[in-house]
């Protein structure tokens, strides 16, 4: 029976548990699947089925109340810096992923043309060349990092350059810092000082939009990438003028931090599992599957948040409308009740139902130009480099413990 209170060592701020949070998964499946913790008034979720429940019922979504008590704060205060945060969170609420029906739908079908799977599939020699490009620096010197010399600068090139029609010249160096600043934002268990930081990395990013918008409104013709689709929407009246600025932010944030992530853990756990590596580089048709099942062993998106619209039963236990749900989907993906041997990294498992995209009217927008741009990143890097290994034991994870990443990913080959 599950409790709804007992204590639990699960602090998703230790680094030790952001390395490793399997453990504390298998024991929180095991005996307190549906988890209530008191001091923060909020639920956490290991079973598959359950996550599944939650993910695709219209009894969860997100909250679109008014302003919190900080951001009434904000509104009647004469500051530069407390201005810069009361919009931010506004931007924020606007975005894709924290809207309910009808409003989903609305701007999701403005990105369903520019996201399907045959037109990304027409982006496979792009991708390609860069990441050949990439490798040419390197390979004399036998050694590499796979977050910043290969995975960071491919998937940011992707998404600014080809998608967003951002060129290299007009980046800002202040990108990969905001991008950083905004994983920990919508994490578990924020501090108030990452909170700041990203609402400030917010206001960075919709500043730098802002000019950029009004440079291409200049332009003698709009071009086929995401911004000029947003633009086009807007002129339209299907969009508004803030929810055109809230999604170009939101569009560079989602747009490479996860596949960066991905490629970095595709690598390190295909270096602990030499056999399975070893299968990869025999044939390279398994990559695909290959990097579902990295998806589901170790997914670079651990969980992603839900609120009760209404009073819910799950399992016997009640969620209260306003309530906030954690969906441990990387909890789910080790599952033994869905995946046979869920702690055994099998690239050849069939079928493979993870959870890393999610489900339901919220599934990954992105999600084909993710599993591309990572199957071609890791195959490219296990096939030029059949000798590939660790040149540390000492790895570093990132902050946020949602967005689940490496900082520095050295190897040698």
């Amino acid at each position: 029976m599950t409790q709804k209170t007992m204590p639990l060592p699960f602090n998703p701020r230790s680094a030790e548990f952001r390395a490793n949070p399997y453990p504390t998964y298998h024991y929180l499946r095991t005996h307190h699947p549906i988890y209530y913790r008191p001091e923060r008034k909020d639920w956490i979720l290991t079973r598959y089925a359950d996550i599944v429940e939650v993910l695709k019922s219209p009894s969860f979504g997100h909250s679109e109340s008014g302003l919190t008590r900080s951001e009434m704060v904000a509104t009647n205060q004469e500051s530069i810096l407390l201005s810069l945060r009361h919009k931010s969170q506004k931007l924020m609420k606007l975005w894709l992923l924290l809207r309910n029906t009808p409003e989903h739908t609305r701007l999701r079908n403005l990105f369903r043309e520019h996201f399907n799977s045959k037109r990304i599939q027409t982006l496979r020699t792009y991708i390609q060349t860069k990441a050949d490009a990439l490798i040419e620096p390197v390979k004399e010197s036998g050694k590499m990092d796979i977050i910043n010399d290969f995975a960071y600068p491919l998937t940011i090139d992707v998404n600014c350059n080809n998608m967003l029609g951002i060129s290299p010249q007009a980046w800002h160096s202040s990108f990969r810092q905001w991008a950083e600043e905004l994983t920990l934002i919508a994490d578990l268990d924020p501090t108030l000082i990452s909170t700041e930081r990203g609402l400030l990395a917010i206001a960075g990013l919709a500043e730098y939009f802002r000019n950029l918008i009004a440079k291409c409104r200049n332009d003698s013709e709009l071009q086929d990438n995401l911004i000029s689709i947003l633009i086009n929407a807007e002129t339209n009246g299907q969009l508004s003028e803030e929810e055109l600025l809230s999604h170009c932010v939101l569009l560079f944030f989602t747009g490479y931090f996860s596949s960066q992530h991905l490629i970095g853990i595709g690598i390190l756990t295909l270096l602990n599992h030499p056999q399975q590596l070893q299968l990869l580089q025999a044939d390279p048709t398994l990559i695909e599957v290959t990097i579902a099942e990295v998806l589901r062993y170790n997914s670079p998106v651990q969980g992603v948040p839900r609120t009760a619209l209404s009073d819910v039963q799950l399992s016997n236990q009640t969620i209260r409308k306003g309530e906030i749900v954690y969906c441990l989907i990387a909890a789910g993906n080790r599952d033994p009740a869905q995946f046979p041997e869920p702690d055994k990294f099998d690239i050849k498992r069939q079928p493979n139902p993870h959870l890393s995209f999610g489900k339901g009217i919220h599934v990954c927008v992105g999600r084909h130009l993710a599993k591309l741009v990572v199957e071609i990143a890791v195959g490219t890097l296990v096939r030029r480099f059949p000798e590939l290994s660790l040149a540390t034991n000492s790895l570093e994870w990132e902050d946020s413990f949602l967005g689940h990443g490496l900082k520095s990913l050295p190897v040698t080959f």
